[in-house]
């Protein structure tokens, strides 16, 4: 790839660029560097420039600079929502505490007594305390979720300080190539373009490079919502099985079926949260299954699981309500799968095709820039191929967000094959919702390419007109590269201050 192939890219032909630490420093330090080394250009100097080329675009198949802003950003939600959960579960420890004192209830417990031996006093209360027990079982209930859920979430929090200091050590990594790159370049071209040509090209490969930012933000959020609704949909049908066990269990054995219970509320727990997590991915969508209303709705059904374990009415009420849940959350799997198939997918490709076109053009145009160079000042030949060079990008998944739950292996989820598929389909795929809009998938991806369309013919046209006058073109596209450069740097500061 050229010199600035992703947002975080620093030109050297910019008027400032960024040192390793993060300080903006003057590119003129670079460049005087570059002059004292000007004219030593040999096949040397050629092949060191190629091995840059892959050794940057390896770096930047994984992205880290958009991920390393994602987790940042999702590192601040998480800090709020620890507080909120922690708040949360403190609160209902104030509340379990108050029913374990209620003697009117349980009569006078010690403090000795085991919490589990108070639910169990709760679940033996007579008929004629049923509203009372139902409403202090749901509490204690409440209580197991949410430190189950702020364990979650301070595992999550743990998880993404680490994720952070390895992409902030990949940035930093795929940084020093760019000044690597950046140092040689300029060595070569004393810090003006070799031609028109390698102006259009690498103006190309900013748009296409831009564009393809959007897709891969776009890809990384709806394939890591498919992920979590995929584990969801798992979840839901394991809590349908271990509930649908109970009936068959004898009440006497109160134990066996609290143990049966307590699997089925944990899956549904877990499940409520990654819908939940994929709906914050997808914070601009809104589901056409398992909508926020819908998550409510299981959850407080959950809370009640224990009471609603004690009755057959209950017990097919509460069923009801899973196996709803469930279709609706396969369903809401199988609209997320046709987005990420028939969409992003598809554009992803289409955009990697088109930065790998761009960036084998400019690297071609350079090297022939480069051996020309090179033959005027050593009166020598240099036989260099330019090789290809692997330029697609993509983002891996991160599944230290989903809510696990014991015997389904994140590592299987998101995979699904054609013969998943044809089982998953609860809804035929002409009665499904239909799929979001392109803005809400892309943002506004659509605005970029028309604007790419029009800055590339007018980049075009101005080629056209001024081929009689070469160098005075040159050095006004050089002008406005610095431009570009310099707002996109500011952009990009203005982003990272932001979000520290």
């Amino acid at each position: 790839m050229g010199c600035k192939q992703s947002k975080d890219n620093k030109w050297a032909y910019s008027n400032q660029t960024l040192a390793r630490n993060g300080q903006v420093k003057p590119v003129a330090e670079v460049r005087g560097m570059a002059r004292q080394s000007e004219g030593s250009i040999d096949a040397q100097t050629i092949e060191e420039y190629l091995e840059l080329e892959k050794k940057i675009a390896f770096a930047e198949q994984t992205s880290p600079a958009l991920l390393l802003q994602q987790k940042r950003d999702q590192k601040a939600h998480l800090e709020e929502r620890l507080k909120l959960q922690k708040r949360n579960y403190e609160a209902l420890q104030e509340q379990t505490d108050l029913l374990r004192h209620n003697e009117a209830l349980l009569g006078i417990l010690g403090e000795q007594v085991l919490e589990a031996e108070v639910k169990q006093k709760l679940l033996e209360l007579g008929e004629d305390q049923q509203e009372e027990k139902r409403e202090a079982v749901a509490t204690f209930n409440n209580k197991e979720i949410a430190k189950a859920e702020l364990e979650n979430l301070e595992e999550q929090f743990s998880a993404i300080d680490t994720d952070i200091l390895g992409l902030e050590d990949e940035s930093k990594q795929l940084q020093s190539l760019y000044s690597r790159q950046d140092e040689l370049l300029g060595r070569i071209f004393g810090g003006d373009y070799g031609s028109a040509a390698e102006n259009q090209y690498e103006h190309e490969l900013d748009q296409h490079e831009e564009m393809r930012n959007r897709i891969l933000e776009a890809n990384f959020k709806w394939k890591q919502a498919q992920m979590m609704v995929d584990y969801a949909y798992k979840q839901l049908n394991e809590a349908v099985k271990q509930w649908s066990l109970l009936p068959n269990i004898d009440a006497s054995k109160l134990e066996e079926r609290y143990g049966i219970a307590c699997i089925a509320r944990n899956n549904l727990v877990a499940s409520a949260q990654n819908i939940q997590g994929a709906q914050r991915y997808l914070s601009n969508v809104q589901f056409p299954y398992c909508a926020p209303g819908e998550v409510a709705t299981l959850n407080k059904a959950t809370a009640y699981i224990f009471t609603d374990m004690q009755t057959s009415s209950r017990h097919q009420h509460a069923l009801d309500c899973y196996s709803t849940t469930a279709k609706r959350c396969g369903a809401l799997l199988q609209w997320i799968n046709q987005v990420v198939t028939n969409t992003i997918a598809k554009d992803l490709d289409d955009i990697n095709k088109k930065v790998k076109s761009s960036s084998m053009a400019l690297r071609q145009e350079r090297v022939t820039l480069i051996k020309a160079k090179a033959k005027e000042l050593t009166g020598e030949d240099i036989d260099i191929k330019v090789a290809d060079i692997n330029t697609d990008a993509n983002v891996q998944l991160n599944i230290n967000d989903l809510a696990r739950t014991e015997g389904i292996d994140p590592n299987l989820l998101a995979t699904l094959n054609a013969m998943d598929l044809q089982a998953l389909r609860s809804i035929s795929d002409e009665d499904l919702a239909p799929p979001p809009s392109q803005e809400d998938i892309f943002g506004q991806a659509d605005a970029l390419k028309d604007q790419y369309k029009e800055e590339n013919n007018k980049i075009i046209r101005q080629f056209e007109e001024n081929q009689a006058r070469v160098q005075d073109s040159l050095q006004q596209k050089l002008a406005m590269r610095r431009q570009r450069r310099a707002r996109k740097q500011m952009d990009e500061q203005e982003r990272e201050a932001y979000l520290e």
